[in-house]
């Protein structure tokens, strides 16, 4: 049985819902504004909205104008947008353009997780020859990290990402840059890192390292010249010539070991 109505109907639902004394949209920007009719409420001779937000952050508006205009301002070009319409519940407010930011794309990622060095997301509906970038928040812009090859699996995939993080406060976003050029940012990933610093075992070995945490790391030999890098919680060095060598993790931490 094909999996496209089921998804169909749950990226419906989770584009356009209501209750009483709420409204929601989700959808993606695309530079166009929401335009609300705010009704009048006869029983309370009032008008009907009470607050709007956008992903989370209340904006401010004239609650006495009959129409509203929502611009999305500090968004980003094709970023996530949540629109939350608290009003009361003898009246409903009426979204004259919903269309204005859904997404003609039945991509979505179904999941991000992170952990201390890794950065984990899983996706549902790709498309043939995509493409994953991963970007930082460096010296207050997005900075492309990472480019990574997307699988093309309709029904969804997992990747995993070792990012460069700093000790305190990192930011990420990962955009899917579909076939026709067109993109999707997942939403803006917050990662405190803390860390106790990364050890290894052993200090002499003729073959694996072991840490004690998944990190990017960097071998230098005696001239100081890189001879190895790469991401895990271990690595093979049997294939380095025997003799001194340091190693750094996520760009700190430095140890010394010796090939056997």
């Amino acid at each position: 049985m094909s999996l496209l109505p089921t998804f169909l109907y749950l990226v419906f639902n989770l584009f356009f819902g209501q209750s009483p004394g709420s409204t929601n949209i989700a959808g993606v920007y695309q530079g166009r504004p929401i335009f609300i009719q705010n009704a009048y409420d006869p029983v309370n001779r009032d008008f009907c909205i009470e607050k709007i937000s956008v992903n989370g952050r209340d904006m401010v508006f004239n609650r006495k104008a009959s129409a509203v205009k929502v611009d999305f301002k500090g968004v980003d070009m094709y970023a996530p947008v949540a629109l939350k319409i608290i009003h009361k519940d003898s009246c409903s407010p009426i979204v004259i353009n919903p269309d204005a930011i859904f997404y003609h794309s039945i991509f979505s990622f179904s999941e991000i997780i992170t952990t201390d060095s890794t950065l984990t997301w899983k996706t549902l509906g790709e498309k043939e020859s995509g493409l994953f970038v991963v970007e930082k928040i460096d010296m207050g812009l997005w900075q492309e990290e990472a480019t990574i090859e997307a699988s093309g699996r309709f029904e969804g995939e997992t990747y995993t990402h070792y990012p460069k993080i700093k000790e305190g406060s990192n930011k990420f976003r990962i955009k899917y840059v579909l076939p026709n050029g067109k993109h999707l940012y997942s939403r803006e990933i917050d990662l405190h890192f803390y860390p106790k610093p990364v050890t290894f075992t052993p200090l002499k070995t003729s073959k694996m390292l072991y840490f004690s945490r998944s990190a990017t790391f960097i071998i230098y030999d005696a001239g100081n010249n890189v001879v190895m890098e790469g991401s895990g919680k271990e690595t093979d060095v049997s294939h380095l010539p025997t003799g001194s060598y340091v190693i750094y993790f996520n760009e700190d931490d430095p140890g010394l070991f010796v090939k056997q």
